[in-house]
């Protein structure tokens, strides 16, 4: 069984640092935490996991869940582009995890569950649109450091300052071109470990 809460001696080794950089990141609200009756610190592994993706600490195997893979959630209620995109994702060299949801209800699920890194978001969509979608994530303490990349096939600047102001990095216009897409992708996650090293070199 995989284990469900870290000591800060224990998530110390796993984050390749000293203890006394966790207690500071703990006590700076960086890495979350609670005490135990006895006052001792604890880590909730899912808490962890979060914040070495965030920081682009490179998780441990005994960490990883499935293929350890970024994840990616495709959320668009046309088929052919959620299949166009999840199938080249999947393909490349790194391969992202990648799941797909048809609207705004069925990607708020995913959201919680599958723990995307990086939500490609369709603007446009029957019930709950995009912009609604994307400040719902970025709301929610536990999916607020997840990256939300906007496409729409009715863009504009007014739409693009928009979706800004509601927490997306980045929108692009459809038809969208998946290899400028992936390299947007890619520099999330490169910008990510590189942070994570600049902190660690700090600590």
């Amino acid at each position: 069984m995989s284990k469900a809460v870290f000591t800060t001696f224990e998530t110390a080794k796993l984050c390749h640092v000293s203890p006394l950089s966790i207690i500071n990141w703990v006590n700076a609200g960086r890495l979350p935490a609670f005490r135990t009756p006895g006052g001792h610190r604890r880590i909730r592994r899912e808490d962890l996991i979060r914040f070495m993706k965030d920081n682009g600490i490179p998780l441990p195997t005994d960490l990883q869940d499935g293929s350890g893979k970024p994840r990616v959630l495709v959320v668009d209620d046309e088929e052919t582009i959620r299949e166009l995109l999840s199938e080249h994702l999947q393909s490349r060299t790194p391969s992202y995890e990648v799941l797909g949801a048809s609207d705004g209800f069925e990607a708020g699920r995913l959201v919680a569950t599958f723990k995307p890194d990086v939500v490609l978001l369709d603007l446009r969509m029957p019930g709950l649109d995009g912009f609604q979608i994307c400040r719902t994530i970025k709301a929610a303490p536990e999916s607020a450091s997840t990256t939300v990349i906007a496409i729409t096939g009715f863009y504009s600047p007014e739409i693009e300052a928009r979706i800004l102001e509601c927490g997306a990095l980045k929108c692009f216009a459809k038809p969208i071109d998946p290899e400028t897409l992936s390299s947007c992708i890619d520099a999330v996650f490169e910008q990510r470990a590189s942070k994570g090293k600049r902190r660690r070199t700090r600590s």
